[in-house]
């Protein structure tokens, strides 16, 4: 399979296959990956390549605005996704089913998504608020790399996410400029480019 184009749409009907695993893909940092038991502690976040040069750009500015974040979590194969949904089911229930995405349903099997986490004094903290400094400036200047919030507040009945201000999607600058300008989510921009209603 050819590389997934930046722009896909991958979602709980737009689904992945199984076997897709993007051809180059470049470890964005060395951080454990850790946060969890459950993890393989030496998987480290990877990304592909043609998009890191974006992340260390945007990390790099970010320092410079005082704000520090780290790459938590990228590319997930299907079958690491199903690890990961199986543990949740073990410690949440059901309720897992509303925390995670499905295996195929990722983006993070892209290796476009990233999530980011902090990293101070030597521990790692992935409990991301969407008040936190680190968020806000995301939020705020991720488009400016080709990023988008991904699954933003008040829109979970359009993505079909839970908000997670952890959670970014590279897209390209001009189409992450226009989803930020105009306040859509991938999602809108989809269905408004199938209905021919894109302005």
């Amino acid at each position: 399979m050819n590389e997934l184009p930046i722009d896909i749409l991958v979602n709980k009907k737009n689904l992945l296959p199984r076997n897709y695993c993007p051809k180059n893909l470049v470890v964005t940092d060395q951080n454990e990956n850790n946060f969890h038991k459950y993890k393989d502690p030496n998987l480290k976040p990877m990304v592909r390549a043609d998009i890191y040069p974006y992340i260390q750009l945007m990390i790099n500015d970010a320092k410079r605005d005082g704000v520090e974040f780290i790459i938590d979590s990228g590319y997930r194969s299907y079958n690491y996704q199903q690890v990961l949904l199986d543990n949740l089911i073990k410690e949440k229930g059901a309720e897992a089913y509303t925390l995670i995405a499905l295996p195929g349903s990722s983006e993070h099997q892209t290796g476009l998504a990233i999530d980011i986490a902090y990293y101070h004094n030597g521990v790692y903290d992935d409990n991301v608020k969407g008040e936190d400094k680190e968020a806000i400036w995301l939020a705020n200047n991720s488009y400016k790399y080709g990023f988008i919030l991904r699954y933003p507040k008040d829109k979970e009945n359009i993505t079909g996410f839970q908000y997670e201000p952890w959670h970014f999607r590279f897209v390209g600058l001009k189409l992450a400029e226009k989803l930020y300008k105009t306040n859509m989510t991938l999602d809108e921009y989809y269905s408004k480019k199938i209905n021919n209603t894109l302005v």
